[in-house]
C-alpha cells in the first residue's frame, strides 16, 4: 500500500512546470503542518526513483534537495 503523501505528490507532480513546482509547494504544506520532514523526504525519494519522465524526475527532484535543507 503507497504511504498516503504519494497521492498527494503524484497528483502535484500532474500540475507542475518547471515554473511552477507543486510537488514542492505540497510537501512544503505538508511540513507546515508538522509531518516529519524525514519522511517526507523518503517518499519523495521513492517518487523519484520510480519516475521514467526525465522533466517530472527534476521537478521532484528540486523538491528532495529543498526538504533536505529540514533535515537535521
Amino acid at each position: 500500500m503507497p504511504h498516503p503523501f504519494t497521492k498527494l505528490f503524484d497528483t502535484a507532480l500532474k500540475k507542475s512546470t518547471y515554473e511552477e513546482n507543486f510537488v514542492l509547494k505540497e510537501a512544503l504544506k505538508i511540513k507546515e503542518r508538522g509531518y516529519n520532514p524525514a519522511e517526507i523526504h523518503r517518499v519523495l525519494e521513492t517518487l523519484q526513483q520510480g519516475l521514467i519522465d526525465d522533466a517530472d524526475a527534476e521537478i521532484v527532484a528540486e523538491a528532495v534537495e529543498e526538504i533536505e535543507r529540514y533535515l537535521v
